[in-house]
C-alpha cells in the first residue's frame, strides 16, 4: 500500500483545526475577533505568547515567523498543537485503516467514489489506498485538500508547496535556537475525537461534500479566501464563514466538530499550556480558531485571570487588548 508522505498526513491531520468553528453568534459578538498574535500576562510573570497559525505553506502566510522570530527564540519553550515525529505518524496510519471487511467503493455510489477518487488524486492519494481508509478518515481528507498544497493563481491546477508549514518551520526554530518544544496533544487523541462516531454518519457527510458539482474550484476559493482571512488577522470572519459552513450539517456532526474538536481542544490546549505560563517565557502556536470565540483559548485564559494584550494591532486600530491604542 502507499502511504501519503509523512509530511503530507501530519498537514491534513492539522487541517480539521481550521475547519470548524464554535457556537453560533451574531457577527458583532465574536470575541477576540481580531488578532493572531497576543501577549499573556498575570501576577508579575514574565509574559508569555500565544500564536494563531494556519496549516499551510504558503509564501505570504509563512512570514508570520519573521514577525514573531524576536519572541520565540528567546522563549523557554514552545507549545505546538502535535508532536511531528515518525512515532505519531505511524500511529496515525494504523488507525485510518478499515477493519470491517468493506471497501469505499462497496459504500459510495459509483459517481460519488470516482470523484472522491478524482478530488484526492490532487493530494497524491491512490484509488486503491482510498478504498481501505475508514470513514472518518475519508471525511477528514476531504476536509483537508484545500489546506495541503499551495495554488499558483496564474495557474489552474494544485501545485505542491516546497517549504514546510508555518507551524512545522516555528518548531525548527525553536530547536535551532535550544528551545524545548512540546505538544500539546497526540494524534491518537485527536483521532479519537472522530473514530468512534457511526459509519453512517460519516458516509453521509462524505455524500453531501460530494454533491458540489464544482468541488474543485471551490475548493481553490475556499483557500485563498481563508488565506486572505489570515492576511487580514479576521478571525471573526473566519470564524463566521466557518460557522455558516457547519450551520445545516446534523447535530451529530456539528456536536464533533465544535464541542470535542474544538471547544474541549481549546480547554485541552490552554490546561496543557498552563505550566509555561506559570513559569513565565513561554510561547504557543496553535491553529487560529483555536483563538476567538466564548469557548476559544483568550477567553478561557481571561476568565483564568490572565490579561490578553494584542501584539500586532495596526497604529489606527482602537481596541481594548491593543495596550498602546486608547478606546
Amino acid at each position: 500500500m502507499l502511504f501519503l508522505s509523512h509530511k503530507s498526513v501530519l498537514v491534513l491531520f492539522l487541517s480539521g483545526f481550521l475547519l470548524f468553528s464554535s457556537t453560533a453568534r451574531a457577527e458583532n459578538e465574536v470575541l477576540y475577533g481580531k488578532g493572531l498574535f497576543w501577549k499573556i500576562e498575570k501576577d508579575g510573570r514574565k509574559p508569555s505568547y500565544l500564536l494563531g497559525t494556519m496549516h499551510v505553506s504558503d509564501k505570504r502566510v509563512l512570514k508570520m515567523k519573521d514577525e514573531v522570530k524576536p519572541y520565540l527564540t528567546k522563549s523557554k519553550i514552545l507549545y505546538k498543537e502535535i508532536s511531528e515525529t515518525y512515532r505519531e505518524y505511524r500511529e496515525y496510519v494504523n488507525m485510518r485503516i478499515r477493519d470491517d471487511d468493506r471497501t469505499l467503493d462497496q459504500d459510495l455510489s459509483e459517481e460519488s467514489f470516482e470523484k472522491a477518487v478524482e478530488l484526492l488524486k490532487l493530494i497524491e492519494v491512490e484509488e486503491d489506498d482510498l478504498k481501505t481508509f475508514e470513514l472518518w478518515y475519508v471525511y477528514e481528507l476531504l476536509e483537508g485538500v484545500p489546506w495541503y498544497r499551495g495554488i499558483d493563481k496564474d495557474k489552474d491546477t494544485f501545485e505542491e508547496d516546497d517549504e514546510p508549514v508555518l507551524d512545522s518551520q516555528l518548531g525548527s526554530m525553536a530547536y535551532d535556537n535550544d528551545v524545548k518544544v512540546q505538544a500539546l496533544e497526540s494524534t491518537r487523541e485527536r483521532a479519537l475525537l472522530l473514530w468512534d462516531g457511526p459509519a453512517q454518519m460519516y458516509l453521509e457527510a462524505i455524500e453531501r461534500a460530494l454533491l458540489d458539482t464544482d468541488v474543485i474550484e471551490n475548493i481553490k476559493e475556499r483557500r485563498e479566501q481563508q488565506i486572505q482571512n489570515y492576511l487580514n488577522r479576521d478571525t471573526k470572519k473566519m470564524y463566521n464563514d466557518l460557522e455558516e459552513r457547519l450551520k445545516d450539517e446534523p447535530k451529530e456532526i456539528y456536536d464533533i466538530e465544535k464541542v470535542a474538536m474544538l471547544d474541549q481542544r481549546n480547554l485541552n490546549m490552554v490546561n496543557g499550556m498552563t505550566q509555561g505560563l506559570i513559569k513565565g517565557n513561554s510561547f504557543t502556536a496553535v491553529g487560529a480558531l483555536h483563538l476567538p470565540g466564548e469557548e476559544g483559548i483568550l477567553n478561557i485564559l481571561v476568565n483564568r485571570g490572565y490579561t490578553v494584550s494584542r501584539m500586532d494591532c495596526d497604529e489606527d486600530e482602537k481596541s481594548s487588548f491593543c495596550p498602546n491604542q486608547d478606546m
